[in-house]
């Protein structure tokens, strides 16, 4: 393929004109990465292939392996099934089986992973994005090797068991989290079974958004955080125990031991927690981090970040686009770089003298340091995926992080230790009262006033931006470096600058949204779609989306169409929503802009735009800016166009 001979090309472009101008082969360099990139992405979406759901189907009786389990109810379940054969008119690769994901409302027995079901279900594509440049649901699912989802309409039938040895780790992940839940119901058994095995079902939705409003959303998901207070926890255990033997510490290498047994740890951890992208990035780096302790090396710099990414993005390119995987490595490059420059004065401050006072404070300085440190660094990618801006996260961390360092993690290492004697339910106890301290402060936090600050969206370009700037800054060692700032500061002022649609409508064209000149935003109609419109009132940096008075002064309704009456710039527009087919001889007289939930069939010369019901059938949703100036034009996207052609891309409908 053309991007694997221009990996070669610029490869050996590279390694030949080394002696040359400076300049040159680091053109060529930055080239062959960047080329790289691409071939990675095109080999890596060749070989997933995944098969596709191109329609809905009739209700149809299913077989196929259980792969995942997780419940969502007390009475309802998600199941992953692969190797589930379908009509050929239904999958984009008639004749092979292909994996979907089905939501189980009633059930007499619980599947186990490794089991074969049959289960009678509704199957359909994975739902579009309804926001430009919004969360790609179909994408994630493709890259998952899932390619349609679900819902039955009967209970699920075991037929056999067919268990794999990554079967009987997603079983005994499952059996885990039950088994701590039923222990301890409520948040602290569903927030300890998340930071043991990484399902995260038993936690409320209210204790997620709290976490996340206090700034300790990171707690939530296993990351590097866990992986190293994990595998530093198991490293300082063993080096203290194997130290009590004189013998042995004074004739062996316990510290490489320790590390070997650290690394170990952590491979189990790995897998018991589900290998989530954070998950087997902090791994990654913990590994080398190590084996520079068992080799003698310095490992912690930011080349072993970039090796860490460099490993993850060429076997799993599509990791680029997930927030994980950029709040990550954004948070890790921050603190890396920051205690490179100043971890050895802060360090020589804390030691200085031997009070306790200073040591402790050293220690509250440095949660306070790099709690500031990361949120600075993933602030941008936050507010770009979430539209929030946390106020008190460093209260929340001053008080969440020592629980978690020196009291959580350590029990969890105690408490996989004495699971093959069956004594864990010691060290769970423990684990518990930490746990519930951390949710307390979350409460508390959250529920201060201003605690949050919800902003409008901004462009991708002026995310772009503002991460090149901080890399650029942090990785030049010159004066070049001071280039990274302007660069920053231009991603801060496109973002401020974004100006979001004026009129948005959904992928089936059933819901309307306008922005009114207070700039918040007002929908058609509040039955069905609540997900779309809390997307909606995300992207606007709002609380929820109000609903439109059809008698305000700029909107009027009656039961054929509604005509809004925005004023942009110099000009009153006339924009006719029409509901009826009836209504569409006046409309098409007076309005400047049509939009339509039936087929516009009739001679409708006089709108500038006009999008009907086929337009949403073909194109999804649609968003629309109004001009500003007398001399443009009116702006139209749509998701199909937003998403381009991909393998996981179909009509919208």
């Amino acid at each position: 393929m053309p991007a694997g001979i221009g990996v070669i090309f610029l490869f050996l472009s590279g390694f030949l004109s080394r002696r040359l101008y400076h300049g040159l082969p680091l053109l060529f360099w930055g080239l062959f990465w960047l080329t790289l990139g691409f071939f990675a992405a095109t080999a890596r979406s060749a070989w997933l292939d995944t098969p596709v759901v191109v329609k809905e189907s009739w209700p149809l009786t299913l077989e196929g392996h259980v792969d995942q389990v997780r419940r969502t109810g007390k009475s309802s379940l998600r199941l992953v099934l692969s190797d589930v054969n379908l009509p050929d008119r239904l999958t984009s690769h008639p004749g092979t089986p292909l994996a979907v994901r089905i939501s189980v409302r009633t059930f007499d027995s619980m599947p186990r992973a490794g089991d074969v079901i049959s289960i009678p279900a509704v199957l359909m594509p994975a739902p579009t994005t309804s926001l430009p440049e919004g969360y790609d649901f179909a994408r994630q699912l493709w890259f998952r090797g899932i390619g349609g989802v679900g819902y039955a309409v009967g209970k699920p039938v075991v037929l056999e068991s067919k268990k794999s040895w990554m079967d009987f780790v997603e079983g005994y992940r499952q059996f885990l989290s039950q088994e701590i839940r039923a222990a301890y119901p409520g948040d602290g058994g569903g927030l300890a079974a998340a930071l043991i095995t990484g399902i995260r079902d038993g936690i409320s939705e209210q204790t997620t958004e709290n976490m996340r409003d206090a700034g300790l959303a990171h707690l939530l998901a296993i990351s590097g955080l866990h992986m190293g207070l994990f595998t530093g926890a198991i490293f300082f255990f063993f080096r203290l125990l194997l130290s009590c033997l004189p013998r042995l510490a004074l004739k062996y290498p316990i510290k490489k031991w320790a590390a070997g047994l650290a690394v170990s740890g952590g491979a189990v951890y790995l897998l018991l927690s589900g290998g989530s992208i954070p998950t087997v990035r902090a791994f990654i780096m913990v590994t080398i981090v190590f084996l520079g302790v068992m080799f003698d090396r310095k490992a912690i710099s930011l080349r072993l970040v970039a090796l860490a990414a460099i490993a993850l993005l060429l076997f799993t390119p599509e990791v680029l686009l997930s927030i994980s995987f950029q709040m990550s490595f954004a948070a890790v490059t921050g603190l890396v770089f920051f205690y490179e420059k100043y971890g050895a004065a802060l360090t020589g401050w804390s030691n200085r003298g031997n009070g306790l006072i200073r040591k402790v404070a050293g220690y509250l300085l440095a949660i306070l340091l790099t709690t500031l440190v990361a949120e600075l660094t993933i602030g941008p990618i936050a507010l770009f995926h979430f539209n929030r801006l946390v106020h008190f996260g460093l209260l929340a961390n001053l008080v969440a992080m020592p629980v978690m360092a020196l009291w959580v993690m350590p029990w969890i290492v105690v408490y996989l230790l004495l699971l093959p004697l069956q004594l864990e339910v010691y060290a769970l106890t423990p684990m518990i009262w930490g746990i519930d301290v951390i949710i307390s402060t979350a409460d508390y936090v959250a529920g201060l006033p201003w605690s949050i600050s919800l902003l409008p969206a901004m462009g991708t370009w002026s995310l772009i931006l503002m991460v090149l700037g901080g890399l650029w800054y942090i990785l030049w060692r010159s004066r070049l470096r001071l280039a990274g700032p302007v660069v920053f500061l231009a991603g801060v002022a496109l973002a401020i600058s974004y100006r979001p649609p004026d009129i948005l409508i959904d992928n089936e064209g059933s819901l309307i949204a306008v922005r009114g000149e207070d700039g918040n935003l007002r929908v058609s109609a509040y039955r069905g779609s609540r997900i779309v419109r809390e997307q909606w009132a995300q992207f606007y940096g709002q609380e929820k989306a109000e609903k439109w008075q059809p008698l305000s002064d700029d909107l009027g309704c009656d039961g054929l169409s509604c005509l809004y009456h925005p004023h942009t710039g110099n000009k009153n527009w006339t924009i006719a929503f029409v509901r009826d087919e009836r209504a569409l001889p006046e409309d098409c007289h007076t309005a400047d802009l049509v939009v339509s939930l039936v087929p516009v069939k009739a001679d409708c010369n006089g709108p500038k735009l006009i999008l009907d019901r086929w337009d949403f059938y073909e194109n999804g949703g649609h968003f629309i800016w109004l001009p500003r100036r007398s001399e443009e034009i009116i702006t139209v996207e749509n998701v199909r166009n937003l998403r381009g052609a991909r393998p996981w891309t179909r009509p919208p409908r």
